[in-house]
């Protein structure tokens, strides 16, 4: 499930949406109790600022989100496909009911921009 690093740090103006993202989580772990038995894992995704055709027509987006995020970039499309194709192989196979953030290390200071 894709879920968002909002559904753990709070932005102003994104309740809405965090709220749903913390919901999707919670759904998440709650499947797990259900599904576990039949050697369903079922996990989240929560990615933090990346970068996409939309966000690029954002006015000094890449440039903010770089100046906020510990690792110095927004994700790339390719960083939260690498962390889905993880989760979706057999490396996986003994996680379930977890959130896997791929954010740059933001959560961990979760400063943002002031225009978003």
């Amino acid at each position: 499930m894709m879920s968002s690093v909002v559904g753990h740090q709070a932005i102003k103006d994104l309740a809405a949406y965090a709220m749903t993202k913390a919901g999707l989580e919670m759904l998440a772990k709650n499947l797990v109790v259900e599904l576990s038995q039949h050697q369903i894992t079922i996990n989240t995704i929560a990615p933090g600022a990346t970068l996409t055709e939309r966000t690029l027509s954002f006015k000094d987006y890449q440039k903010g989100w770089s100046d906020f995020t510990p690792m110095g970039r927004p994700a790339s499309v390719a960083d939260i496909a690498n962390a889905a194709l993880f989760l979706l192989s057999p490396a996986s196979r003994h996680i379930t009911g977890q959130s896997l953030i791929v954010d740059g290390g933001w959560t961990t200071i979760s400063q943002a921009p002031k225009e978003q």
